[in-house]
């Protein structure tokens, strides 16, 4: 799903980056905006597109992750005892967004919305990944609907799940008046971000192609929004995995379970193909683990975040360093920034992570540190060198480790 105490990305992450505007919530995640540049009301739209595609010979389940962390991850469970072989799509917290298994069942999320959503009587709580925990053990859409009517998942509170199966069934689960709500169907459907555009060339009964299937996905592209896309074929297990306007990387599900337990980081999936398995007890979050920075590519633009940071500490940002629209929005929360910057210290060190390019658009990632806290920032430039849009996405604080360590 699209959700800190661990800031976990399940399907919570609601953007809509062309407005400058991000509202993250669910599973009782409180996130801190430590640079105060989005104290401002959010509107509530649906993050991800998800969707089935079926004929007589296929069945496809594709969806677009669209969130703020570039730090996206395939990783595969072989099968257990009780537990059904699993590949898994995500980030860097081992919280599966998604998610296909050996009998051909497949799920997603799409979030942005606020539903009245607690515990049923007899409800069990699971710890962990509910959604996890249904794939590992259901093999059919009858089977995961009985699991999420015995078992609670907060997600509904926020999100709707799509789950389908290589018949061809597939039902979207939601919370609705405080119960749980399930809308079944046999044919082609979706919803999502790119909703409008899905229910146009679904209307067209395409074939059930890979071919169609990317086609459609990048057509519902999120722009600077979408971290991967992926394609999951129910019936022969093949996976094919891509990031916007690169070509897709085909994996199938019984090949990489017989390689035992792993994972690739998307982003560098051809090379990692290549290199030793990466074992999945290796997976961490990446605000919180060590990070060595290579050479700056564009050390002009990282002078130029590093001065507007500094102008944010000393409550003096100038307005002609933003996009007029981002300065309207921020400008008057300029005593809110400076307290959430002075509050992590002294400014130690920053850190370019990664680059990327939309049209004329430019979106940058860096590890900015601190002396009592780190935080993982995203800074995106108009065509001018203007802010149009930052955030923090996610935020580690040194002195709240050094407490949890001392209990």
């Amino acid at each position: 799903m699209k959700g800190v105490s661990r800031l976990q990305w399940h399907g919570d992450a609601t953007l809509l980056l062309d407005a400058g505007l991000v509202k993250v919530s669910g599973l009782g995640m409180k996130r801190q905006l430590v640079f105060g540049w989005l104290w401002f009301a959010a509107v509530s739209v649906q993050a991800c597109t998800i969707f089935v595609l079926t004929d007589t010979n296929r069945v496809l389940f594709c969806n677009n992750e669209d969130a703020l962390n570039p730090m996206t991850r395939i990783w595969f469970v072989p099968a257990s005892e009780g537990r059904y072989g699993c590949a898994y799509v995500g980030f860097d917290n081992s919280w599966g967004q998604g998610g296909l298994n050996t009998e051909g069942l497949a799920y997603d999320w799409v979030a942005g919305w606020n539903e009245k959503w607690e515990p049923g009587a007899g409800q069990e709580r699971i710890e962990g990944n509910p959604a996890e925990r249904m794939l590992a053990t259901c093999a059919t859409l009858d089977e995961a609907v009985a699991f999420f009517r015995k078992h609670y998942e907060p997600g509904f509170g926020y999100a709707r799940i799509l789950v389908a199966d290589k018949t061809g069934a597939s039902a979207m689960i939601r919370a609705k008046d405080g119960k749980l709500f399930v809308d079944p169907a046999n044919q082609c459907r979706g919803f999502g971000y790119g909703e409008r555009t899905l229910d146009q060339m679904l209307a067209t009964s395409p074939e059930a192609t890979v071919a169609n299937g990317m086609k459609i996905l990048r057509a519902c592209v999120q722009p600077l929004g979408t971290r991967y896309s992926n394609v999951y074929d129910l019936k022969s297990g093949d996976i094919l995995v891509f990031r916007p306007s690169e070509v897709e990387m085909k994996l199938n599900l019984a090949v990489e379970l017989k390689k035992g337990a792993h994972y690739y980081d998307i982003p560098q999936i051809r090379e990692q193909l290549k290199q030793a398995l990466r074992p999945i007890a290796g997976m961490k979050r990446f605000v919180t683990e060590a990070f060595q920075a290579g050479p700056d590519p564009e050390p002009k633009v990282t002078a130029q975040f590093r001065k507007m940071l500094g102008e944010a500490i000393r409550g003096e940002m100038l307005a002609s360093d933003y996009a007029p629209e981002f300065w309207k929005r921020i400008s008057g929360k300029q005593k809110e920034t400076r307290a959430d910057l002075n509050a992590l210290g002294d400014l130690i060190s920053i850190k370019p992570v990664e680059r990327s390019t939309e049209a004329k658009e430019r979106c940058y990632w860096y590890r900015v540190e601190f002396t009592k806290g780190t935080v993982f920032q995203i800074v995106m430039l108009d065509a001018d060198n203007r802010v149009k849009f930052s955030d923090s996405v996610d935020t580690h604080h040194k002195t709240q480790t050094a407490a949890n360590s001392s209990n």
